[in-house]
């Protein structure tokens, strides 16, 4: 058993006044790639004990990873970062991307114990265009996750939290039919399986049109206009069942973040921060049998009671 519960969503576009070289729709305020990190973590663990170990029968390893099928690549006149976090037994690492140098573990990896851990990963480019065009290739960032329930006889229903937000803006400053600007941001979370658990998908494309899909509804396309800032925030509660000796895995050869963009006489700008982290794991309350003993004392008890109404109906 399995479901998904969205949690305090957000969808829709942070507003304030367009800017007079702008010909953008769904305008917002830009957040930047470290404020969006720390709204993450923030939010994930506002209301999460992180002394409180969950039991120890179940396992839950993972690992965040910079493309795991490659190396970053270097952007083109243009700049790109990114962080890997993990938080074990309430203790944060980091791994950290500027450019295509990664500094640190990646991926970075380990063992879950206690509510509130989890793993992170946080991309961010921008570029500006003119004499010369800019662009970042495609940026990946990958989550691998397993709950495994090593128990002989107890279920456990295991809820993970997965809080996502990400932001595209493209502005083409000379309206020109040759050229164009895009910024792509897509963030997505799969089951070993390919069974898709999250997906939010943002482009600010200015030739072509914007694009925006949402978990809650992910096969409709809600973006209008052409260029300007998309924006997607929210929150997804998964909630999974593992019976005695149950192994679930997350993580497959889809991306879980992807960004890119590039710009000819203006500008782009994307980043995506996508974080996962242990909620709740709760023992299931399984009906008990009586054991044999018990069932010989309700057994002698009930022939007592009958016996003792019986000789008083034969007294009365």
């Amino acid at each position: 058993m399995e479901s998904i519960k969205f949690k305090e969503h957000i969808n829709h576009d942070f507003k304030i006044k367009p800017s007079i070289t702008s010909k953008s729709i769904n305008h917002g305020g830009r957040l930047s790639s470290v404020a969006l990190a720390i709204a993450l973590s923030l939010g994930a663990h506002s209301g999460s004990a992180w002394a409180a170990a969950f039991d120890s029968n179940i396992v839950i390893r993972g690992s965040a990873e910079f493309d795991s099928i490659g190396s970053p690549a270097a952007p083109t006149n243009a700049t790109q970062v990114g962080s890997l976090t993990s938080i074990i037994a309430g203790s944060t690492s980091t791994t950290t991307l500027v450019g295509s140098t990664v500094t640190g573990p990646d991926p970075l990896s380990g063992t879950l114990s206690q509510i509130g851990d989890g793993f992170g990963i946080n991309l961010s480019a921008s570029g500006t265009g003119g004499s010369a065009p800019s662009s970042i290739s495609p940026l990946f960032g990958d989550l691998t996750f397993s709950i495994e329930n090593k128990s002989a006889v107890d279920s456990f229903v295991v809820n993970l939290q997965f809080q996502y937000s990400h932001q595209v803006e493209a502005i083409d400053t000379v309206e020109r039919n040759d050229n164009g600007e895009f910024a792509q941001s897509l963030i997505a979370f799969y089951k070993a399986d390919g069974t898709e658990l999250a997906f939010s998908k943002i482009i600010s494309d200015t030739i072509f049109g914007n694009e925006k899909r949402i978990p809650s509804n992910p096969n409709n396309n809600i973006g209008t206009g052409k260029g300007g800032l998309l924006s997607d925030v929210g929150t997804l509660l998964l909630s999974f069942l593992l019976n005695p000796g149950d192994l679930i895995s997350f993580g497959d050869s889809n991306p879980d973040l992807r960004i890119s963009g590039s710009a000819d006489s203006g500008r782009f700008s994307v980043s995506a921060s996508s974080l996962i982290t242990v909620d709740s794991v709760t023992k299931q309350t399984n009906n008990t049998v009586p054991e044999p003993e018990t069932l010989w004392l309700l057994a002698i008890g009930l022939a007592s009671i009958l016996g003792s109404k019986r000789r008083n109906h034969v007294f009365n």
